[in-house]
C-alpha cells in the first residue's frame, strides 16, 4: 500500500481515539430538578461539536457569599448542574482567554448558561451564554453529566 494511504489511516484511527475520549461519559440529561428553597439551579451545558471538540475548561463560580469555587469540568457534550446562593453569581471559564456571564439570581429559580469553543491563536476559546429556558431544554436534552 502507498505509504500516505497507510499514514492517513493511523492518523484517523488516532484522531477517532484521541476525540472519543473527549466527551462526557456521565448519565444523559433525562429532567431539570427542582432547586433546593434556598438557592437557585443553574444548569451549564455544552453542546457536542466536533470543532473544539479536545478543548475543555473549568466552570467556576464567583459571588459574596462564598468564595470561588470550581464546579467542574465542561467537556464537549455534558452539562454541570450548579447550586447558587440568590444574588449576584459571575460563572466563567479560562483558557488563554476569559469569558463570563453574571446572573442575578433567585431563590427557588433555574438558569441555563450554553458554553461553546471559539477559535483560538494555541487553544480553543471558552464561551458562555445564558439562554432562555426554550432553548435550553431544546439543546441540553443531547448533554451528558460531566463525571
Amino acid at each position: 500500500m502507498n505509504k500516505s494511504i497507510i499514514l492517513g489511516l493511523v492518523f484517523s484511527a488516532s484522531a477517532v481515539l484521541f476525540l472519543s475520549g473527549c466527551g462526557a461519559s456521565g448519565q444523559q440529561f433525562s429532567q431539570f430538578s427542582t432547586p433546593k428553597p434556598d438557592k437557585a439551579l443553574v444548569y451549564v451545558y455544552r453542546p457536542s461539536a466536533f470543532v473544539g471538540g479536545g478543548v475543555y475548561y473549568n466552570i467556576h463560580v464567583t459571588n459574596t457569599s462564598t468564595p470561588d469555587f470550581v464546579a467542574g469540568e465542561l467537556v464537549n457534550g455534558s452539562y454541570l448542574q450548579i447550586d447558587v446562593p440568590a444574588g449576584e453569581n459571575e460563572l466563567w471559564g479560562q483558557t488563554e482567554s476569559k469569558s463570563s456571564v453574571t446572573l442575578d439570581v433567585k431563590k427557588g429559580e433555574t438558569y441555563c448558561v450554553k458554553g461553546g469553543v471559539g477559535i483560538g491563536f494555541f487553544v480553543g476559546r471558552p464561551s458562555l451564554d445564558i439562554v432562555d429556558m426554550t432553548t435550553c431544554k431544546t439543546e441540553i436534552i443531547e448533554t451528558k453529566q460531566n463525571n
